[in-house]
């Protein structure tokens, strides 16, 4: 398995939280704007100086690294580079992303694609949860029809693309962004638009449906972990797929001082830029954590960074860990 240094290609597929929307935002219209060179696992732009996402920080280790987005840009324009992600998008979109990802870096002139060691992260479920499974008819089916969509997007990339390193990440918990009772005024009202499921009449929210919609949102993570963690990966020299846990516990108040939204963005869903660098650090330590010591909440690049060690160079696999 690679080392930090040996990954030549990132990319990433995933809904809005991976396009980074409203990173910078500070009013409404701001929403709208994909802030994609400062994605947590797929953003670029400038250095870890200035931000820590994942990509700023692999290029510490290794400057030739492409495929992160550049700056604020839309699914179309070439800014975006190997970020797939969409505003919008649910876990039925994420056997088409795999076959799109695939074909863009084959397609890159700066990529060797059977020798450079490529790591895509997946993350998706927030518009699944939020404003799609309460219109389901049989929203139970919904982590069943999660797992055949994440299966068979990893195995995609497996069967098409050598030399990958696949980082399966859960959203957020829901009720740690929309249920909060002291978020802001400009937030309650956005929430009923973005996770009418939990939030407003639209859906009939009742304490009985939120209940119902937590259970599948478990079952809907279970799956995610495992789908990552199946034999089916284990055992390749050249593919790996891990599970990296840092969202799955994740608090607004690290400080015990109350929540600390200046993590989000304007509509207290999305990230924001501060949210977006703790949010690539902690996914950059998972890797160089061991599965029962990963990260399960995100922190300040300030207070945890880790390096590869000479004892244990690698990037922690199920295989090798």
């Amino acid at each position: 398995m690679p080392h930090t240094g040996d990954i030549k290609v990132i990319a990433a597929m995933g809904d809005s939280l991976t396009a980074a929307n409203g990173a910078t935002s500070t009013k409404f219209l701001d929403l709208t704007m994909e802030n994609r060179g400062l994605s947590w696992c797929i953003g670029g732009q400038w250095d870890w100086r200035n931000s820590t996402t994942l990509p700023n920080i692999l290029k510490v280790y290794n400057p030739q690294l492409v495929g992160y987005s550049l700056g604020d840009a839309f699914g179309i324009h070439s800014e975006t580079q190997f970020n797939v992600a969409e505003i919008g998008a649910v876990s039925f979109d994420l056997p088409y992303m795999a076959k799109h990802l695939v074909k863009r870096i084959r397609n890159d002139p700066r990529v060797n694609f059977k020798k450079d060691w490529k790591m895509v992260t997946i993350s998706i479920g927030g518009n699944d949860i939020c404003t799609f499974v309460c219109a389901m008819k049989d929203p139970e089916s919904l982590p069943r029809k999660h797992r055949r969509n994440l299966s068979k997007a990893i195995k995609y990339l497996k069967d098409n693309m050598p030399r990958t390193f696949v980082n399966v990440v859960s959203k957020p918990k829901v009720e740690t962004v929309v249920m909060p009772k002291d978020k802001p005024d400009e937030c309650r009202t956005l929430h009923f638009l973005e996770c009418s499921c939990w939030q407003g009449n639209t859906y009939k929210a009742t304490a009985e449906a939120i209940k119902r919609w937590k259970r599948i949102e478990r079952e809907f993570t279970a799956v995610e972990e495992e789908v990552a963690k199946s034999s089916i990966w284990r055992g390749h020299n050249d593919f790996a797929v891990v599970y990296q846990k840092w969202s799955t516990e994740i608090s607004l108040n690290l400080d015990g001082k109350g929540n600390d939204y200046s993590l989000l963005s304007f509509d207290c869903f999305h990230m924001s830029q501060k949210g977006n660098a703790y949010a690539g650090t902690t996914l950059y330590n998972n890797l160089l954590q061991r599965d029962s010591q990963k990260s399960t909440n995100w922190a300040s690049p300030m207070k945890k960074f880790l390096c590869p060690t000479e004892q244990n160079p690698y990037m922690f696999t199920y295989d090798n860990s």
